[in-house]
């Protein structure tokens, strides 16, 4: 899960705002988002995250998402996903859940600002 942490500008707090939501989807709180033909779905992999999600949700047919746009400026702090070294100021990929961080390193879009251990599980702060 990605959980705002802070933002480079002060008392800057992240907008939520309401995108259109895939049908069918199931959506977790803290999940990493980009659209895809007009419409939200989970960012894993290599996509860049345009939105975290404010709230759970299974999504109908025409429904929205409450959701944080994501800007370079934020900070979000997550948990890695497997085992690894991971390096502050390196760019890494988000698990297929669109809530954790990867340990690989190529292509990826969560630039990490501090991590807290080596283990599956560890705290790490990233920015988009």
């Amino acid at each position: 899960m990605f959980g705002y942490r802070k933002s480079s500008n002060v008392g800057n707090a992240p907008e939520i705002i309401q995108v259109p939501a895939t049908a069918n989807e199931e959506y977790a709180i803290g999940e990493a988002l980009y659209l895809s033909s007009g419409a939200a779905t989970k960012a894993a992999g290599t996509y860049v995250p345009e939105y975290i999600s404010a709230e759970k949700k299974t999504a109908k047919t025409g429904d929205t998402l409450s959701c944080y746009l994501v800007e370079h400026n934020q900070e979000y702090e997550s948990v890695t996903s497997a085992d690894g070294t991971l390096t502050v100021g390196t760019k890494y990929t988000l698990d297929s859940t669109g809530l954790k961080v990867t340990a690989t390193a190529t292509n990826g879009v969560a630039e990490v600002v501090s991590v807290a251990g080596t283990t599956a599980g560890s705290k790490v702060v990233v920015r988009f």
